[in-house]
């Protein structure tokens, strides 16, 4: 509250040596000052480094989340903030966030843009073409972390967190942002502190350290017999095109173990479809229809989509490849990469 005495916090002038005072103001004045601190510095998030962007209020199904960060390496962190004088339940505030990660998942990666720009979010052209396909890749997937900001966290906060990384992925961060803030004059003061920063990272250890998928561990990671046999193929394949037509890498990888394999036959920016390693190691395959915002349902993708028994103009789903036929699948695959590769389509 503004003019609360903070005996803990004590200022003075130094150049004329006068009597120490507590602040003027030692606490927001609400909760959108809190948003708009962290909107303005995203970095003070755990695990979110420089160079993040955020927008605040970004519009979900479940209602609008406090701050949505992106950060350089397609990241994306909800984060809901709340202060010590808001009288709702701990889990409630839990809820919340899980709520809006839930939506933005469920929306897909297309809509997330979409809103984004809609609502004059920071540009996000920036990204190159490997960090936007890893963002929309962890929408799709789910991969979204989840921070509660607050004025102070207390014992019942800590445990939510703990245990949320407890249960929760690897690859997902649940963490605690407590700013500290005071005023005086036009001096601000603000004291970052985290909880659940060490436990997320810990979790996440065995995953920075293998980094992204390599052939060989894609391949290690399938079943032995038809989904490995397959997946070889197909990398055969697109390592064997000699004509070049872009400068992007056959193959893109991303972060095991939900993570996938794109392929960009000629090495061509706008991949066709993703390969996936199944939970029980089969092999999965999704077209890419939804995942380059510019190219949603481009009729390039009319025989792929319909190869895989499914719609371009729907959503995208998982389809088994064990008992796909690839010498019919692969040309289809090719023809694919080259339309939706050759012109965006018109408006």
């Amino acid at each position: 509250m503004a003019g609360t005495s903070n005996r803990s916090l004590l200022i003075r002038d130094a150049g004329t040596g006068g009597a120490w005072s507590s602040p003027e103001m030692t606490a927001y004045t609400d909760e959108d000052h809190l948003q708009a601190i962290i909107a303005d510095a995203p970095h003070h998030v755990p695990g979110v480094p420089d160079g993040a962007v955020a927008l605040r209020e970004l519009s979900t199904t479940a209602g609008p989340a406090d701050v949505c960060i992106v950060d350089p390496n397609g990241e994306i962190t909800v984060v809901e903030c709340k202060l010590a004088s808001n009288s709702e339940r701990r889990r409630l505030v839990i809820g919340q966030v899980l709520d809006y990660a839930a939506a933005i998942w469920q929306a897909g990666a297309e809509a997330f843009h979409r809103q984004w720009a809609r609502q004059c979010g920071p540009d996000l052209s920036s990204l190159d073409d490997g960090t936007r396909t890893q963002l929309d890749c962890n929408i799709g997937d789910g991969r979204i972390h989840l921070c509660l900001a607050v004025d102070r966290i207390d014992a019942d906060l800590r445990r939510l967190i703990e245990y949320l990384n407890r249960i929760t992925r690897d690859d997902v961060r649940v963490t605690a942002l407590q700013l500290t803030y005071a005023r005086h004059g036009d001096i601000e003061i603000l004291t970052p502190s985290t909880f659940g920063a060490e436990v997320a990272a810990a979790k996440a250890h065995s995953s920075r350290t293998t980094r992204l998928w390599a052939k060989d561990a894609f391949l290690v990671a399938l079943a032995p017999g038809a989904a490995r046999t397959a997946a070889a193929e197909l990398f055969t394949r697109i390592e064997g095109l000699d004509e070049r037509k872009g400068t992007v890498e056959d193959l893109w990888f991303g972060r095991p173990p939900t993570g996938g394999v794109f392929l960009h036959p000629y090495g061509l920016r706008f991949a066709p479809l993703h390969l996936l390693a199944g939970p029980d190691g089969e092999l999965l395959a999704r077209g890419n229809w939804t995942n380059y915002p510019q190219l949603k349902a481009h009729p390039g993708f009319e025989q792929l989509a319909a190869f895989l028994g499914q719609d371009r103009t729907g959503p995208a789903r998982k389809v088994s490849l064990v008992e796909v036929e690839i010498d019919r699948l692969w040309p289809i695959v090719l023809r694919c990469a080259l339309q939706i590769n050759a012109a965006e389509p018109a408006s």
